[in-house]
């Protein structure tokens, strides 16, 4: 418990930003929010902060003006988290920005340039980092306790409806306007998984491992611009070879796992918080969660703002992840389209539609027990990618185009 709850502002009312909210709520101990802005004044969420007391301004200007708080949590869209950031910086406040941190890795460097001419903390809001079972299990990592890390991969697959993709104008977007968004599962939902990866094998407590190389193989089953559907292989600076196959286009969900394969153990991180250990001499160990992360993660930054305690998800540490997304995106060259032969469309509720590849899951299971690409499987939709190099790589893109709109329906499926 601190002697004092932080004081924390909030940029935005609707949607995850009220989700946010009520959960800072919960924790009036650690952090209490005195602030928000809201560019709807009768919206749902700033109806529900004047109805507890917050102060509601209209925009983010007016909001830095009043100026009550020590902190700012910016849940934004991922094309606004820059600018807005570096408003808040400027204005002499740390930032809690929500992941992931920006989509290309010339507006990483800029905003962490900004951060630190401004001497403030800005932390990146994955909240399974957060997690206290997946900060233990790393600190073991790092110990030896499982002998050095052969493998690091990942699977997961979430339902995502018409609906998902059409609540917003930047919803499965690669850009609106001049500013990148790459908004898909690698960059947003499962975003939270690729990082996950990263972070375990890296090299130390607070740093993600160094991406030399990102082989991947992006696909598009929804109507959007962006990927809905991933295979990616990394290839790091650590020794370590990360792989994730991901999804939001699937009939089933599938928890997200992250599966660390080490000489001693093969230890299983489950829907991002909970961990199981199976030891190759026949031992199990299960370690439960009892608090959801983004409470942990709360009541960790503000903790941060009242001692010396290490600030978990620091911009300039979260590098390594926007360099492997935007690789992953200079790897496929451009988004390739699943033809309507091998799709399914499921009825989710009376007003969602939901788009499915047919087989996803024998197709995730497949690649995953064989450590292997679609292409490498046999998928026929699959394509395969070129391997890219990450070396000297300071501003995207190289040889990914955004106009591309590739159609695979002439494959026969």
């Amino acid at each position: 418990m601190l002697e004092e709850p932080v004081k924390i502002a909030v940029i935005g009312t609707g949607g995850y930003a009220h989700q946010l909210i009520i959960r800072i709520q919960t924790t009036p101990l650690h952090g209490t929010i005195t602030a928000v802005a809201s560019r709807d004044l009768d919206s749902e969420g700033a109806r529900y902060c004047k109805a507890h007391g917050i102060n509601v301004f209209q925009s983010v200007e007016e909001l830095l003006g009043y100026g009550e708080f020590e902190v700012v949590v910016n849940p934004t869209p991922i094309h606004l988290h820059a600018q807005i950031t570096k408003q808040c910086l400027a204005a002499g406040f740390p930032v809690w920005m929500e992941k992931p941190p920006v989509a290309t890795v010339q507006e990483l460097d800029d905003l962490n340039a900004a951060a630190m001419d401004a001497e403030l903390p800005v932390a990146v809001c994955f909240n399974s980092l957060f997690s206290y079972r997946a900060q233990q299990l790393k600190a073991e990592l790092l110990a030896g306790t499982y002998g050095k890390i052969k493998r690091v991969k990942s699977l997961g697959a979430w339902v995502r409806t018409d609906a998902y993709f059409g609540r917003n104008d930047w919803a499965g977007a690669l850009k609106k306007g001049d500013h990148w968004i790459l908004d898909g599962d690698i960059n947003n939902p499962l975003a939270h998984v690729v990082c996950n990866g990263l972070f375990f094998a890296g090299s130390q407590q607070a740093t993600l491992a160094n991406p030399l190389s990102v082989e991947a193989e992006l696909y598009r089953a929804n109507q959007i611009e962006s990927e809905d559907t991933s295979a990616i292989r990394i290839q790091t600076a650590e020794g370590i070879e990360i792989l994730s196959w991901l999804t939001l286009a699937c009939k089933d969900e599938t928890d997200p796992i992250t599966v660390i394969e080490t000489e001693q153990a093969s230890i299983k991180l489950i829907n991002l918080e909970k961990v199981e250990i199976t030891w190759h001499d026949g031992r199990t160990e299960f370690r439960d969660s009892y608090k959801e992360n983004r409470l942990e993660m709360i009541e960790h930054l503000c903790r941060t703002l009242r001692s010396d305690e290490p600030l978990i998800g620091e911009l300039v540490n979260l590098r390594p992840f926007t360099l492997s997304v935007n690789a992953a995106f200079e790897s496929v060259g451009s988004i390739h389209t699943i033809p309507e032969s091998a799709l399914d469309c499921v009825t989710v509720r009376e007003t969602e539609t939901q788009v499915a590849i047919a087989g996803m899951g024998a197709i995730l299971k497949q690649a995953y027990e064989q450590n292997a690409l679609f292409s490498e499987i046999g998928v026929l939709w699959a394509r395969k990618s070129e391997v890219f190099e990450t070396a000297g790589y300071t501003q995207f893109p190289v040889r990914f185009k955004a106009e591309a709109n590739e159609s695979l329906e002439a494959l026969s499926v």
